[in-house]
């Protein structure tokens, strides 16, 4: 006869604490990780727009500040023209040398007050700027430029969360000069005036630098230099810009004569 042998199992023992430890650990890390990853690829394209947004409102207020103090609410039309007066007519012309002198001062003071402010120097500008509504803590780290934090939970755009969790760090500063081109728009507004106005178109580059990536945008601002009306004398006939001519003329100082009469 054969006997049937039953078949004993060993319990097996439990794993090492260490074994435990390790494994835990392990699968934690990988975790998060995982999180951080699906983290950074939904919120860095968000981080960095905002980023830029701050950044080039706080840059243009720095601008606006500069172009201000330079000119203030802007020139007027005697400031800017020269009178020649002829034998039937006057002639306007734009004093080209005080356009290119005074556009040279604005990007100098526009330049300086970056430079300022990154250096630390908030004395040209106020210390607490006001961007979109929101209130923006500026602070100067010398080497870094200009710097201010956003809190994490105004990246999700959460009511409820945003003024909370870690602050995120923007450093921004000027890259290079500033560019500039000169730009004069002249309108007929009647028959014997013509509206113009003298208008400086900026640029200027800045890098925006925020934990493991950066960016570089240019910055473009139009200032109005000068506007004003130049007035002509009244022509005795006007053909609105067609070749016509009169087949009469109306002999002006007859009618002088029959007025004083």
């Amino acid at each position: 006869m054969h006997k049937i042998h039953r078949r004993r199992f060993r319990r097996k023992k439990p794993l090492p604490f260490r074994y435990v430890f390790l494994l835990t650990i392990g699968l934690f890390l990988f975790a998060s990780a995982l999180g951080l990853w699906i983290v950074n690829v939904a919120i860095k394209p968000v981080l960095i727009a905002y980023a830029e947004s701050q950044s080039v409102n706080i840059a243009t207020y720095v601008m606006n500040r500069a172009v201000k103090d330079e000119i203030g609410e802007g020139l007027q039309l005697n400031e800017i023209t020269i009178i020649k007066e002829l034998d039937e007519s006057t002639l306007y012309t734009i004093d080209t040398q005080k356009i290119i002198e005074l556009s040279n001062n604005i990007a100098n003071r526009v330049l300086n007050h970056i430079n300022a402010v990154e250096e630390g120097d908030f004395s040209s500008t106020d210390h607490i700027i006001l961007t979109d509504g929101e209130i923006e803590t500026v602070e100067a780290r010398h080497g870094e430029g200009i710097q201010f934090n956003v809190p994490f939970g105004r990246i999700t755009d959460n009511a409820l969360l945003g003024s909370l969790g870690p602050e995120i760090p923007v450093h921004f500063h000027a890259i290079g000069d500033i560019d500039y081109d000169i730009e004069t728009v002249w309108q007929e507004q009647a028959i014997n005036s013509t509206s113009f106005e003298i208008r400086m178109k900026m640029k200027v580059g800045i890098q925006i630098v925020i934990p493991f990536m950066t960016k570089m945008t240019v910055i473009e601002r139009t200032i109005p230099l000068a506007t004003g009306t130049i007035k002509g004398d009244v022509p005795q006939f006007y053909s609105n810009g067609s070749s016509l001519t009169p087949s009469f003329t109306i002999p002006t100082d007859s009618i002088e004569k029959d007025v004083e009469n």
